[in-house]
């Protein structure tokens, strides 16, 4: 009786049963899909980022762009004029869209704020970056 038990555990050790590699196949095919939905995401965040941080520096190259100019020479009828020189020089692309808006600061016309609106859409959210600057007239 002894004799037999032992032949019974020796055989169940001696390799793979099918159960076994059917419990292994499963358990991999579960943990591979949590892994791809981990890796999915973690892309996804990425591009997110570069997205963002590339619509940041537009905005700081448009804003440093902006204080070169002349307080004259910033004026309504020389902005798209000013939008299209600056989208070719820092190679924006049509994905970003830039308005700017020019407000009086007061009844003088001394002060003026330069109101820096930039969209684009990543993944069909829209998404904008405002910034507003006061541009002094030098006398």
């Amino acid at each position: 009786m002894i004799m037999k038990l032992k032949q019974n555990i020796a055989k169940s050790n001696k390799g793979f049963t099918l159960q076994d590699v059917a419990i292994a196949v499963i358990a991999i095919m579960a943990f591979a899909g949590t892994i791809g939905s981990i890796f999915l995401s973690i892309y996804q965040l990425q591009a997110d980022t570069i997205i963002d941080s590339s619509a940041t520096l537009y905005m700081v190259q448009i804003m440093e762009r902006i204080d070169k100019v002349g307080y004259d020479e910033l004026t309504e009828e020389t902005m798209e004029t000013q939008i299209a020189k600056m989208r070719s020089d820092f190679h924006i692309p049509e994905l970003f869209g830039i308005a700017l808006e020019l407000i009086p600061y007061g009844e003088d016309d001394l002060l003026k704020t330069v109101k820096l609106t930039l969209t684009y859409t990543p993944k069909n959210e829209p998404k904008s970056i405002v910034v507003e600057r006061v541009k002094v007239r030098e006398l």
